[in-house]
């Protein structure tokens, strides 16, 4: 009997053990967008747009971390994008959101190019330049998963 018990209690740790290793973190994510673009989320301040390769694979970033807003049409994506600093309460140098840092990035579809950093002013007239309909709204990436 011990032993049957102690086989489950190695089993459990087993288990525990590999997916604590083995996948990704759990409030990891990607989410689709046109033209073969995603969102993916790999820690709370690693969040960014890259082309994806493969269901698991993704290529170089085209927005970088922290994109907390996104926005499509049929021809682009829009992001808002915070930058990152050092964060004084941590020293391994982990990073967090700088709200003051506040960048926009206009992604064309078909031809991949982009356009940012932005500011806020310079934001509006290049959506307006390119006739980017007002109906498309930056949106909180929480809102949309």
């Amino acid at each position: 009997m011990q032993i049957k018990q102690l086989f489950n209690y190695l089993l459990l740790a087993l288990l525990s053990l590999s997916l604590l290793t083995g996948c990704p973190g759990p409030a990891d994510y990607d989410i689709d967008l046109p033209g073969g673009y995603s969102v993916i989320r790999t820690s709370a301040h690693q969040v960014k747009i890259a082309p994806k390769e493969s269901d698991s694979s993704w290529g170089t970033d085209v927005i970088p971390t922290k994109v907390t807003e996104v926005a499509w049409d049929g021809n682009y994506i829009i992001a808002k994008q915070l930058g990152l600093k050092e964060d004084e309460d941590s020293s391994n140098g982990y990073q967090i959101s700088d709200e003051e840092k506040v960048n926009f990035w206009i992604l064309e579809i078909k031809t991949g190019k982009v356009t940012g950093p932005l500011d806020d002013e310079s934001f509006i007239a290049k959506k307006a330049e390119l006739e980017i309909s007002k109906d498309v709204v930056l949106q909180e990436i929480d809102d949309i998963r």
